[in-house]
């Protein structure tokens, strides 16, 4: 089965994430899960994803407080985020760095859409980069 790219569901509620891993799994995703910002920030530093989806109401560290760290990262600072949350709005997360905003309870094909849209481009263009300095070498 051909493995498509990691993305960290990161959210308190344990029935959420499990039930989001699974969907996310069933299309071919990579998918690990944190319960909150803090153990989220150090699966980060062990493996960073291309995409985190990030609830922002959660105990220890909220998605708030996240997502500001990971922007001050230099590591982490071009992940993109999407916000999963019945808290805030699409304007908010825009503010806090995050590429994109989900309300809660929300359609499977609103989820499926945006990370198509967050990841093709970033596929496309990690698939074109190795070539380059192949053929740069070859000139």
């Amino acid at each position: 089965m051909r493995r498509w790219p990691y993305i960290l569901v990161v959210d308190d509620d344990a029935d959420f994430r499990s039930g989001l891993r699974t969907a996310l799994e069933m299309k071919g995703y990579q998918v690990d899960e944190a319960a909150n910002g803090a153990e989220a920030l150090l699966k980060l530093g062990e493996k960073p994803p291309l995409l985190v989806l990030l609830d922002l109401q959660m105990p220890v560290m909220n998605g708030r407080e996240m997502l500001q760290r990971m922007r001050a990262t230099p590591d982490l600072k071009e992940v993109s985020v999407v916000i999963i949350s019945g808290f805030g709005f699409e304007w908010e997360a825009e503010l806090m760095g995050a590429q994109g905003y989900i309300g809660k309870p929300f359609e499977s094909q609103e989820l499926e859409a945006t990370i198509a849209n967050l990841l093709r481009p970033r596929l496309v263009t990690s698939r074109i980069a190795p070539e380059k300095p192949a053929e740069k070498l070859r000139s």
